[in-house]
């Protein structure tokens, strides 16, 4: 697995960095519904993707990952190859309800979808698959500082969106480093406006 994305340049893409508050790091993991941007080889599973990030262990994904879509459609089996150039994994915890019990992975009320991704038969080749990884609920919860300290490629739209539909966590960011060079807050919107892929991390005081 590598931090890529097939729609750029991986030269081009602005390095963003962000020193936020101790007390507001985590509720930047949010973010993260929006996606990442991940690339793997044509026929690398959803568990091998997913155990290939940090903090991803095969116990962790078999017990915290319940719920699992693939391009907008329920899945059941890790094991599912990704064979399309680009594809939507969304991921979660158990979700509450009806709705959390019918899309329950392997669950008993599978039967009840209305539809549910199917396996490719394609062969499959040696291409690159851009993945466009979203994590929600307690999975970003948990996961999110760690995935955002660490550094993530995702839409500066994403990024732009969040921060003005929540000032909070704007006013939150003590300091602004884009392509290592100092900037403030209007200097980073405007980039946000421009750029499609951003490399982005997002850490504390207290990580340094």
């Amino acid at each position: 697995m590598t931090p890529m994305s097939n729609k750029c340049n991986t030269k081009s893409i602005p390095e963003i960095s962000l020193l936020v508050s101790a007390d507001s790091v985590d509720r930047f993991s949010t973010l993260l519904q929006s996606g990442i941007f991940l690339s793997v080889r044509q026929g690398e599973s959803i568990g091998g993707l997913l155990a290939s990030i940090p903090g991803f262990s095969k116990e962790y994904i078999q017990n915290r990952v319940q719920t699992i879509f693939v391009d907008g459609l329920p899945a059941d089996d890790l094991e599912q190859q990704f064979s399309e150039e680009e594809t939507v994994l969304a991921i979660s915890a158990a979700m509450p309800g009806l709705a959390g019990a019918i899309f329950r992975k392997n669950g008993p009320h599978a039967s009840l979808r209305t539809a549910t991704a199917k396996k490719s038969n394609q062969l499959l080749s040696d291409k690159t698959v851009s993945v466009r990884l979203k994590l929600f609920n307690i999975i970003a919860k948990e996961r999110g500082a760690a995935l955002l300290a660490g550094g993530c490629l995702l839409q500066a739209a994403s990024l732009r969106k969040f921060l003005n539909y929540r000032p909070p966590l704007a006013a939150s960011i003590r300091k602004i480093t884009i392509n290592q060079q100092e900037a403030d807050i209007k200097v980073l919107q405007q980039n946000l406006a421009t750029d499609y892929i951003i490399s982005l991390s997002i850490t504390c005081p207290h990580a340094h």
